[in-house]
Formats: structure tokens, C-alpha cells, sequence
């Protein structure tokens, strides 16, 4: 199921799932989406602060449905991800967000309301950049470009962009592939497991990040999903940014994620180096759409489900 697509004038309901959000990163993200022309409004607990959380659960578990079932708005965007929105699976009334299909944008932890709005009722959503974490934070024309374009309707069918500076998608393993996009953080994903919110992810094309984890992690992690069966029938990988701060450096994973994928799926293609991650230039990416790797070109297409 697709949601609707806005485009300048729409009013977007700002909701915090996970982590509290700061004030001025909020006010900076409204003041760039409203430059670009959107409405903001921010629900009852979207600027609340709980212990570590956005309030309680129950807080943001009502402002999330409320922000999908008021026709007032016309996408619901997270301010921020963090922790935190894993807890309100259980919370959500799926039956009636179905009825109120919109875009649910957001990213990182927001991947585990994503992953279960496509697991329980089949709705696409769209993996990007947030309010705060995000608009708020000097995002770069090219991730503002894609975020326009993909919730505009006017990237479909056609291979996604890549920043002129930067160097083109590779594969680690070639081929080509067609499957669901699924996937988003990889600690979320695996987090997942075992739960009845974890995707099928039979089918799919697979699309990964991830910030802060050491080389351990993610291997302990790409286990876990693996032993646990979640990777049989994947029909790809692509992988974005596997970014690590120490000690005040940089130091990139993507070459360990792909051997580990490598090895847990023996015949699916992984394409990597795409823009996709917490830091630097990021698509926008629609979870649960059509998603066509060329082996040819190199690129990741979206189109709409059959």
C-alpha cells in the first residue's frame, strides 16, 4: 500500500517515537521544511522530555496514532530517532492506520515502526531524514533533493541518484536482483528477531546502515540474523554507510558488512557504497516499495508495488 504522495503546502505532523528532541534543533528543522514549503505542527508530547524517552510510552504511542488519524495532516515526521521506538509496537493500532494510509518518514531506530507497519498492514513508509536529525541540521541539497523528489512522487522508476563528488555505488558482489526493499538499521533489524513484528524478509532486497557499532557488533549481529533464518531467500544486499567515531576518527565498516553478508546469503549480489547513513549526502528510501539492482549499471531502482 502507497501512501499518498505531498509536495509543498502539505501540513506534516511532528512526532517524537523515540528519543526527546532539543528545542533549537527542532525549531531550525521547522524552519527549513517550512523554506521549502511544508507545514509543521508539532503533536502534545512532541517536545516532551521523559528520563532518556519523549515521554511515556502511552504519550508517544497517542500522539503517533493521533498524527496518522487526523485528516489535518497529510505525513506524519519524526523528529528524531535514538531508542525508544520499539516500545511502542505493541501500542499501535494497525487496523486503523491502515484505514489512514500516510508517509511515515523517518530514520535509524524509527526503522522497528516502519518494519511493523509493513509486517501488520502492508504500508510503505520512507527511511530518511528526520525534523531535527535532519532539516534541523544542515542537510546537504542533495539529501534535501532526494527527500523532495521520492515523497513527491517523482522517483520512481528510475535509478536513484548519486552525489557528483562523490564515488559511484560498487558491488562487492555483481548481479541483478528485484525484490521489497526492507531493512533500515541493522541493529533494529536484528533486534527484531524473534518477535512478531520481525519482517519476512523471503523475497527481499535487503538495504542496511549503521553508526557507532564496532566491527564485533555487527558481525555478532549479521549472526544472529543469520542463524536465526531471517536472511534465507534474500534476493540482495545494499548497503549504505557502517560508520565508527573513536578517539575523534572516522573508521568505516562497509567492506567487513559486505563479506559477512557474502558469506551468510552465498548467491545474492551486494551493492555497496551507496548514499545511505547517518552522516553525509542520504536517499530517501521507501521501505516495502519494488526495488530492481542492475548488475549493469550499478544502480538501486524504486517502483511502485504490483
Amino acid at each position: 500500500m502507497i501512501p499518498p504522495t505531498i509536495d509543498k503546502g502539505a501540513t506534516l505532523a511532528a512526532v517524537s517515537p523515540a528519543g526527546p528532541v532539543d528545542p533549537e534543533e527542532f525549531g531550525r528543522g521547522c524552519e527549513a521544511l517550512a523554506g521549502a514549503g511544508f507545514k509543521i505542527e508539532r503533536l502534545e508530547n512532541t517536545l516532551r522530555h521523559g528520563e532518556y524517552l519523549a515521554g511515556t510510552d502511552e504519550q508517544r504511542a497517542h500522539d503517533l496514532m493521533l498524527a496518522f488519524e487526523d485528516d489535518r495532516f497529510e505525513a506524519v515526521l519524526c523528529t528524531r530517532g535514538g531508542y525508544g521506538s520499539v516500545r511502542l509496537l505493541p501500542l499501535l493500532d494497525y487496523s486503523r492506520i491502515a484505514l489512514h494510509p500516510k508517509p511515515l518518514i523517518g530514520f535509524s531506530d524509527v526503522s522497528a515502526l516502519q518494519l511493523a507497519l509493513w509486517q501488520r498492514c502492508s504500508l510503505v513508509s520512507f527511511s530518511g531524514p528526520q525534523l531535527a536529525k535532519g532539516w534541523g541540521g544542515g542537510l546537504s541539497a542533495f539529501s534535501q533533493s532526494c527527500w523532495l523528489e521520492m515523497l513527491g512522487g517523482r522517483s520512481w522508476g528510475k535509478p536513484l541518484p548519486v552525489p557528483d563528488r562523490s564515488a559511484p555505488p560498487r558491488f562487492f558482489r555483481d548481479g541483478h536482483a528485484r525484490g521489497t526493499l526492507l531493512g533500515g538499521n541493522l541493529a533494529i533489524l536484528a533486534s527484531l528477531v524473534g518477535t512478531p513484528y520481525a519482517p519476512r524478509l523471503e523475497g527481499a532486497i535487503v538495504v542496511l546502515e549503521e553508526i557507532d557499532e564496532p566491527p564485533y557488533r555487527i558481525d555478532r549481529m549479521i549472526a544472529q540474523l543469520r542463524l536465526a533464518g531471517a536472511f534465507e531467500g534474500v534476493q540482495g544486499f545494499v548497503l549504505g554507510r557502517f560508520l565508527q567515531h573513536v578517539k575523534g576518527e572516522q573508521r568505516r565498516w562497509d567492506t567487513l558488512a559486505a563479506e559477512l553478508l557474502t558469506a551468510a546469503v552465498s548467491d545474492a549480489p551486494v551493492l555497496t557504497g551507496v548514499p545511505y547513513g547517518h552522516l553525509g549526502d542520504c536517499w530517501t528510501l521507501p521501505i516495502g516499495a519494488d526495488a530492481v539492482i542492475d548488475g549493469e549499471s550499478g544502480s538501486l531502482t524504486v517502483e511502485k508495488p504490483r
